[in-house]
């Protein structure tokens, strides 16, 4: 009775810290820097070039576009299996078919609400599965440390390809001592994330509750508040972290983002002007436009397409009406893809775009 009132709590909570949910302070200064270095490109050309524009989408070759839809939608595939491997510790899995309406779903929420609905897809597969929401919150949350995990070393060896090269010198003095200097650091920072995660594999329940004590050195009222969170989100950490699944999972992880950087090769080999990426400027691309996709406004996007532009115009001298067509198409088929695919299985689950827009309020 008590664990189920414990797991109430929980549900509870969790959800509603979606309201409270603001974007790293780091996250926004990082795109406040690149947006500052999209007006500056901006301001310093002879103005929008409509017609350039146009041209660069009527350039587009449909068959290396139907490649990167295929792509992108094997990306979502990888996504579904990974979920499903460290979601055996908890028991019988759904069927992969269910794990992708559920993902499909998920991803949809995001692209209509934003960030807050990175809770539909964890949501929905505790209800298919009737397993505990926060034990879902948990696979969500390992899910983002890998993806983070690969992101920085992307990200990493972005830097230092940029600073390796003669790239740099269209950037400017100033983004030259950031680059040259933030490729070991971001290194440093994927080293952190595998110390985490290969740290909570060995987790027993006597280190959770002591873990779980430390919050006792909060505010009585705030201790009471979170120690039933924390004890059943390190439960579903440790899960996650099992020591014969992890191995699957990274390699899972790691071809997911090489699916993903194929469906950037896709896209820029359909673009003529692109087509001279090498494979190391398309994983640096990958790497630094990620951190951009972190600010998702509801439907429109945001910093994907904003961080898009910057890399391209600053660091590989695209025009900026050819970057913004280019960014364009990379958020539209990285995100939106799954948009009527989600909507159809939404509608044909009985969910409402009201109904998953109230799912911070409720309990699961």
């Amino acid at each position: 009775m008590r664990s189920s009132r414990v797991e109430q709590i929980s549900s509870d909570a969790l959800p509603r810290q979606s309201k409270l949910a603001t974007v790293p302070w780091v996250t926004s200064l990082v795109l406040i820097t690149i947006g500052f270095i999209v007006f500056r490109a901006a301001a310093g050309s002879d103005g929008f070039d409509w017609r350039l524009f146009a041209a660069t989408l009527r350039s587009l070759d449909l068959g290396y576009m139907a490649f990167a839809f295929l792509f992108i939608l094997l990306s979502y595939a990888g996504r579904v299996i990974r979920w499903e491997v460290m979601m055996r510790p908890l028991g019988p899995t759904p069927s992969l078919s269910r794990l992708f309406v559920g993902t499909a779903i998920g991803f949809t929420a995001i692209v209509l609400l934003g960030r807050p609905g990175e809770f539909v897809r964890p949501w929905w597969i505790a209800r298919e599965s009737k397993t505990p929401f926060s034990a879902q919150i948990a696979i969500w949350f390992f899910e983002r440390i890998y993806d983070l995990l690969i992101v920085i070393l992307f990200f990493g060896f972005g830097l230092t390809h940029l600073a390796g090269s003669g790239l740099l010198a269209k950037a400017g003095p100033q983004l030259q001592t950031i680059v040259s200097s933030g490729g070991y650091a971001a290194l440093a920072g994927a080293a952190v994330c595998l110390g985490f995660i290969f740290v909570l594999r060995f987790l027993d329940p006597w280190q959770i509750d002591a873990l779980v004590g430390l919050l006792d050195r909060l505010p009585t009222a705030l201790a009471l508040r979170l120690r039933p969170i924390a004890r059943s989100f390190l439960h579903g950490a440790a899960a996650c972290c099992t020591p014969g699944l992890q191995p699957l999972v990274f390699l899972y992880t790691i071809l997911e983002w090489f699916i993903i950087a194929a469906c950037y090769w896709a896209i820029f080999q359909a673009f003529p002007f692109s087509r001279f990426l090498t494979l190391p400027d398309i994983v640096t691309i990958v790497g630094l436009v990620s951190f951009g996709a972190i600010i998702q406004l509801p439907g429109i996007g945001g910093g994907f397409q904003v961080a898009a532009i910057a890399v391209l115009t600053q660091f590989f001298a695209i025009s900026l009406e050819a970057a913004t067509s280019l960014a364009l198409v990379l958020w539209g088929i990285s995100f939106t893809v799954i948009l009527p695919i989600g909507i159809l299985l939404a509608i044909r689950e009985g969910l409402s775009f009201n109904r998953l827009r109230s799912l911070d309020q409720e309990t699961p």
